[in-house]
């Protein structure tokens, strides 16, 4: 039985599942506000969109929607627990979906991909885990009633994306 390349179909990649679970999470987060959970479903929307239609811009797109929900959230009534979750589910969500549409690109649609993709959402979240962490301890210690701790949360997400994509 021969394998048909001309159709264009790509079979679901488990990065696109986990990428979807990411922004989720990211939604879930940032639910105490409404206007930060109407961007956040929009953010996912448009994850889901890319996803589809196969485009890393629609997917980069998305997960800085859900950032940007989580940045909204973050001045209001959001903890600093959601506003880890909310920012690097958005992370891991963009990363975990353009690396699930590089394999779509770059292998055949016959070659089983799995363990690749997730092992690479295990490093992704470890990094993810530990920028937390440090991100948290950092929140942690500096005064109450000063926006410098989410401003570190923030910054750790920004490190974040710039340590996926390397």
């Amino acid at each position: 039985m021969a394998v048909s390349r001309g159709t264009g179909r790509r079979r679901p990649r488990a990065s696109h599942a986990l990428a979807l679970l990411a922004a989720v999470a990211a939604v879930a987060a940032v639910r105490g506000s409404t206007m930060a959970t109407l961007i956040a479903l929009a953010g996912t929307g448009a994850v889901l969109a890319g996803l589809l239609r196969r485009s890393e811009s629609w997917v980069v797109f998305g997960g800085a929607a859900l950032f940007a929900a989580t940045v909204l959230a973050a001045t209001g009534p959001a903890s600093a627990e959601a506003v880890l979750l909310g920012g690097f589910g958005a992370v891991v969500a963009a990363d975990l979906g353009t690396f699930g549409l590089g394999i779509d690109r770059d292998a055949d649609p016959a070659v089983a991909t799995t363990r690749v993709e997730l092992l690479h959402a295990v490093g992704s979240v470890v990094v993810a885990v530990l920028t937390a962490g440090v991100g948290y301890a950092l929140f942690e210690t500096v005064p109450r009633g000063g926006s410098l701790g989410v401003v570190a949360l923030l910054l750790g997400g920004v490190v974040l994306a710039w340590l996926l994509r390397e």
